[in-house]
């Protein structure tokens, strides 16, 4: 059997009493209209017209925070796209089911919330909730974390750090720490720059083998596997020139590829046995060409 913490049991305890009566914490979809940030650009797009337009929207998120205070409660859900707060009262959603999400709700669960969008007294955008749901009951509770609101702009503090941790649990890292996804986001923007930027130089986007029964390219260890239906050693591949080349051979005159490598040797913050790569051959050009190419990229 798993080795719960306290915390974890009291969650477990949660979703059998919600499955008792006959509330599924996992149902199968959502139905929300808006992400955050569509929702936030709908409401804004509005705000400042004579007589706007109520924007009434159904969200989904991750619960972030919860702050009760008597018959109303605050909360704060995120979704890919941004954060917003929810503010449920007992004169609108009822005193059972606002004691509901008091009692059955914690940090880290998934919610479906719909409502208008509405400025709080402070200038907080939020939504005035009018019916929610549970999309997900979380069990293990996210690593600690405290948000503070500073002019609009949502500052964490202890958040996770350890930096073990982060790399070995990278899904941790990326919940709480906000600024490691623009890292994930700014990494995809470079990639498909740079495709953008070969495709336009009429180079041919490729991908070659992984498994390979002769590793070459590059001077470096390769990973080793077997096929068991050819009994055949192979190598995870260690380079694309090989292939890439081939290529040439066949007719094709300007080729690349990105994709992964793997090299069975040292590890450490700067170099990892796996790692994105990328590789273009050119033919009937030269090192002049590929320096100018180079630095126009």
């Amino acid at each position: 059997m798993a080795d719960y913490s306290n915390l974890e049991k009291v969650r477990l305890e949660k979703i059998s009493k919600l499955k008792e009566i006959g509330i599924e914490p996992y149902p199968r979809r959502a139905e929300r209209t808006h992400s955050i940030e569509k929702a936030t650009q709908a409401y804004l797009a509005v705000e400042d017209k004579t007589d706007p337009k109520e924007i009434q929207v159904i969200l989904a998120g991750r619960i972030r925070s919860i702050r009760p205070m008597g018959k109303v409660t605050f909360a704060h859900i995120e979704d890919g796209s941004g954060r917003i707060q929810l503010f449920f009262r007992t004169d609108d959603i009822g005193e059972d089911q606002l004691d509901f999400f008091k009692n059955y709700f914690d940090l880290g669960d998934y919610i479906q919330a719909s409502g208008k969008i509405f400025r709080t007294r402070t200038g907080e955008l939020s939504v005035w909730v009018a019916e929610y749901l549970m999309l997900a009951k979380a069990i293990t509770p996210l690593p600690a974390a405290k948000d503070q609101v500073v002019d609009g702009e949502i500052i964490s503090h202890a958040t996770l750090s350890d930096p073990e941790t982060r790399y070995r649990q990278r899904y941790a890292d990326l919940a709480v720490n906000l600024d490691v996804r623009d890292i994930f986001r700014t990494r995809t923007r470079t990639i498909r720059a740079i495709q953008h930027f070969m495709d336009a130089k009429d180079f041919l986007e490729v991908e070659t083998p992984i498994l390979q029964p002769i590793y070459g390219g590059a001077a470096a260890q390769p990973f080793t596997t077997q096929h068991n239906q050819l009994k055949q050693e192979l190598f995870l591949r260690i380079s694309f020139e090989l292939y890439l080349k081939r290529l040439l051979v066949g007719g094709f005159d300007k080729v690349y590829e990105i994709g992964r490598d793997f090299r069975n040797e040292g590890v450490s913050f700067k170099h990892n046995p796996e790692f994105t790569q990328m590789e273009f051959y050119w033919a009937y050009a030269n090192y002049l060409d590929v320096m100018n190419l180079t630095e126009e990229m």
